[in-house]
């Protein structure tokens, strides 16, 4: 029962004919449940007609076309909502992205501590004076070297 939900929903989000058709054909194959509700083929056969059963055809052509209008305005309507679920979709993955790239936009323009420092350094003072202070990172390494001199 799922798996026919599972197809019913793939079905209808992906308008492709030639996906339609492998994915029902596929299913019908090897799904027991959905091939008990097929028709047999002598009720297949019983809605059929020959051709010497039809008679008089001159007033079936007007209703045919009514019919066919009908059906028209009912598919333009109908094929929408499976379009519905691509257009969200893509809609969401629009958004997830303008949010994240939002995101990291806002905190790069924040000053902030370097990812690889665990410490901030606000002033530093030697000899109970403000003192001028360098950094030295060594290259491929993890230690931070910090050098403070008086200023004179």
């Amino acid at each position: 029962m799922f798996r026919c939900r599972m197809v019913n929903f793939l079905f209808s989000i992906f308008p492709l004919k030639i996906w339609q058709d492998f994915l029902l054909r596929k299913h019908i194959q090897d799904c027991s449940c959905c091939q008990e509700n097929l028709a047999s083929l002598e009720e297949a056969k019983s809605l059929l007609i020959q051709e010497g059963e039809v008679g008089d055809l001159e007033g079936l052509w007007p209703k045919v076309k009514v019919q066919l209008a009908e059906e028209e305005r009912k598919e333009k309507y109908f094929r929408l909502p499976r379009w519905g679920w691509a257009v969200g979709a893509a809609g969401l993955l629009v958004a997830i992205i303008l949010g994240v790239w939002l995101f990291w936009s806002a905190r790069l323009g924040k000053p902030s501590e370097e990812p690889g420092s665990p410490f901030q350094i606000k002033y530093i003072r030697v000899h109970d004076k403000p003192a001028r202070a360098y950094l030295f990172q060594p290259q491929d390494s993890n230690m931070i070297i910090i050098w403070a001199e008086e200023n004179i």
